[in-house]
């Protein structure tokens, strides 16, 4: 059986590489019962301790860059002004980035690779308030599909 200290160690450098600050994680994991507590049961807490938590904080901050694809320029964007930032609740979601390869096989149950089950995730992930959803997908499924690697619902792709 794993030493509760090394469990809350490994715990937390989890937590922490999906983003989550150190005090929060405590704050969890004391409300949890300690480092007993299974994962989903932490990062569901996180999760909704986030939003309610980042909320005040975002607006003391000035907006961090978007994220951009390489080779283009990066401009920042322009401030916004303090009720037009009450008003964006998606300010306060993360960035969501998709491995499309993975999302398409699983949906075309890794037979087909299914573009369908890519716009099902971003359209997901869309109804939920998030505003920016990177998808990555490997080039050379941008090649005509062959005899071995089928592709299906290549149009909803394009929309």
């Amino acid at each position: 059986r794993e030493h509760p200290l090394h469990a809350q160690q490994s715990k937390l450098e989890f937590f922490c590489k999906l983003g989550y600050g150190k005090q929060d994680i405590f704050k969890v994991l004391e409300k949890l019962g300690g480092p007993q507590a299974s994962e989903n049961d932490v990062l569901r807490e996180l999760i909704q301790m986030g939003s309610r938590a980042q909320a005040p904080e975002s607006q003391a901050q000035p907006p961090l860059p978007k994220l951009v694809a390489r080779g283009t320029s990066s401009a920042l964007p322009m401030p916004r002004q303090p009720a037009e930032e009450a008003n964006d609740p998606s300010d306060h979601f993360r960035p969501i980035v998709i491995d499309g390869s993975n999302v398409a096989m699983s949906h075309g149950n890794k037979e087909v690779f299914s573009c369908l089950g890519i716009q099902l995730a971003v359209d997901w992930f869309r109804e939920r308030g998030h505003n920016y959803i990177k998808v990555f997908v490997p080039l050379w499924r941008k090649d005509p599909p062959r005899f071995d690697t089928p592709i299906t619902g290549r149009q909803a792709s394009l929309a």
